[in-house]
């Protein structure tokens, strides 16, 4: 089971997790999103999803447990991924997230005004992408055929849809990462040999965006307490 991410609130989250590995008894690959984070700290967080991929035999947080082989030819790999404001118009968008009312470390940002609340973001955001390209690069030395990449926020404008249309600029600054687009990008572009699949959620609409030949990024559909079955991959 993949899971690009908001599977609860940071005081449930690991609950919920055991619980769905307790009832599919299949692994669990999972990102976690925005709403994983809310009613906490970054690290807070991350060190509980560390311990709980070390309890849990059949749980993988992608971005601790590091790249996986599904078989000799597909690897999975996954960051996180946050809004890093620099697709839109973030200065006068008059949007404004939960995030940062209910996360400890962007609400403390904000207190301090809107450029310091620019800076968190792009902190988190350029930090996942940068351990996200060293996976891929871990990676890509096994020689596969196809990287399936999970993360939560779209890294595309084109992937961030409302109502079947591209976000506007209020809303792109908080819906799209694009320094995770700029390393997909790149890094499918050296690679042409090798398909890169990329599955996100985030923004609640389905979208389907394939900027280059051998690079094609999904955005899940979702409604609140009507979690579904997005896709079924045969590998």
């Amino acid at each position: 089971m993949l899971i690009t991410g908001d599977i609860a609130e940071a005081p449930s989250v690991s609950a919920i997790l055991r619980e769905m590995c307790n009832s599919v008894k299949k692994p669990i690959y999972f990102v976690l999103g925005n709403h994983d984070y809310y009613r906490s700290e970054v690290d807070v967080v991350k060190k509980a999803m560390e311990q709980l991929t070390q309890d849990e035999i059949l749980l993988y947080w992608l971005p601790y447990s590091g790249h996986q082989i599904l078989d000799k030819d597909i690897i999975l790999v996954g960051q996180d991924g946050w809004a890093d404001g620099r697709l839109g118009d973030y200065h006068n968008s008059r949007a404004a997230l939960n995030d940062s009312r209910m996360i400890v470390d962007l609400f403390q940002a904000k207190i301090l005004g809107k450029n310091k609340l620019l800076e968190k973001m792009q902190q988190l955001a350029d930090s996942d992408a940068l351990q996200l390209k060293s996976q891929l690069e871990q990676a890509i030395e096994n020689q596969p055929k196809k990287i399936i990449i999970l993360t939560h926020v779209p890294p595309f404008k084109e992937s961030a849809l409302f109502e079947g249309k591209i976000s506007n600029d209020d809303c792109l600054p908080y819906f799209t990462s694009k320094i995770i687009g700029d390393v997909l990008a790149q890094v499918a572009s050296e690679n042409p040999g090798i398909l890169f699949l990329v599955f996100c959620g985030h923004t609640h609409y389905k979208a389907l965006y394939k900027p280059l030949d051998n690079l094609m990024v999904k955005t899940g559909k979702a409604e609140y307490y009507r979690p579904e079955i997005q896709e079924v991959i045969t590998l």
